[in-house]
């Protein structure tokens, strides 16, 4: 009898235990959908637009005109990540460093935006 006991323990603790993962992804799997239809409706739209974000320079590729930073949220765009973005002049590479806290502004038809300017911050 233990080992009957034992064996619908282990059952039952594995049904509960991929039921909270099916649900943790449904939840997750939702939000992402919910997410990437915004970023379509935006991408589709064609109007240009402006978002003002805080981040933190990760990398400076000069040569390529790219800063790569960990940013924030971007409302109607993207979740916070870490990527690189296209600087609209060699002068805004140029006014900062690798760790710096910054304040940039982004302009563009998305997906096609380039960072306009950038401010170190506090």
């Amino acid at each position: 009898m233990r080992a009957f006991t034992a064996v619908v323990l282990i059952n039952l603790a594995l049904g509960v235990g991929a039921g909270w993962g099916y649900l943790f992804w449904g939840v997750r799997a939702a939000r992402l959908e919910r997410d990437l239809a915004v970023a379509r409706a935006a991408a589709v739209s064609g109007v240009e637009r402006e978002w003002r974000v805080e981040g933190v320079v990760r990398a400076i590729l000069p040569e390529i005109g790219v800063l790569v930073l960990t940013h924030g949220e971007i409302a109607g765009y993207m979740p916070p990540m870490t990527m690189g973005f296209r600087a609209a002049s060699p002068k805004i590479t140029e006014s900062v460093r690798v760790g710096d806290a910054v304040r940039f502004t982004l302009r563009g038809v998305p997906p096609n935006v380039a960072v306009t300017a950038i401010e170190k911050t506090p």
